[in-house]
């Protein structure tokens, strides 16, 4: 999808506002009080189930909204969202958004952005959570050679995290927690699978 960018006069009326590393921009099931447009840094948002347990979402990275859809559908706030580094952003109150929203260009620039979130959480929602991603990613590369599996893969982690959809610090937990449980070996550009059954059976044994 094309890069989006920011309209003139919808940034006119945001203020720029600069977040800590370790700060959260909001946390789950608060009202939300701004949106905010991620002009640098990262942010891990983390959405808690009802049981309390936590599912990492991917990662977010500029330019993008952070919550943009709570702010105009007036929703208490989906997820935390905390800053992995120091974050500049500009903040819209919610009638900053409702004022830009009469001109047809700005009001076409959140429909996009709303649209594309909504594209993004139905990516996630089909796929595996992150282990069964990784996993069945790296069955998709096995390949038998004289009849035997090939035991070693090239593949950094940062192509991995790419063609799985996960942030860098997702699969490298992940790989850790299967290295831990002697699934995978790691070394600089590669990953070696001991036993490629073992490794398929663990994706549904969590």
């Amino acid at each position: 999808m094309d890069r989006l960018e920011l309209p003139a006069e919808l940034a006119r009326v945001g203020q720029e506002v600069t977040i800590r590393e370790g700060r959260a921009f909001f946390w789950q099931d608060d009202a939300p009080r701004e949106a905010y447009w991620l002009v640098a840094g990262r942010v891990r948002p983390v959405k808690f189930a009802s049981d309390g347990k936590p599912f990492d979402l991917p990662e977010l990275a500029p330019p993008c909204w952070i919550g943009l859809a709570e702010i105009t559908g007036g929703l208490p706030c989906l997820f935390d969202a905390v800053a992995l580094t120091e974050c500049r952003a500009i903040a819209f109150v919610k009638r900053s958004i409702e004022l830009a929203l009469a001109r047809g260009d700005t009001a076409s620039f959140i429909a996009q952005s709303l649209s594309r979130e909504v594209f993004a959480l139905h990516r996630l929602i089909a796929s595996a959570d992150a282990r069964e991603k990784i996993i069945a990613y790296l069955a998709s590369r096995r390949a038998g050679i004289a009849g035997l599996d090939r035991a070693r893969l090239s593949l950094t982690q940062a192509t991995l995290a790419e063609a799985v959809g996960l942030s860098r610090e997702t699969v490298n937990r992940q790989l850790k927690e299967l290295e831990s449980c002697g699934l995978v070996t790691l070394a600089r550009g590669e990953i070696g699978v001991p036993d490629w059954d073992a490794l398929e059976k663990s994706a549904s044994q969590r």
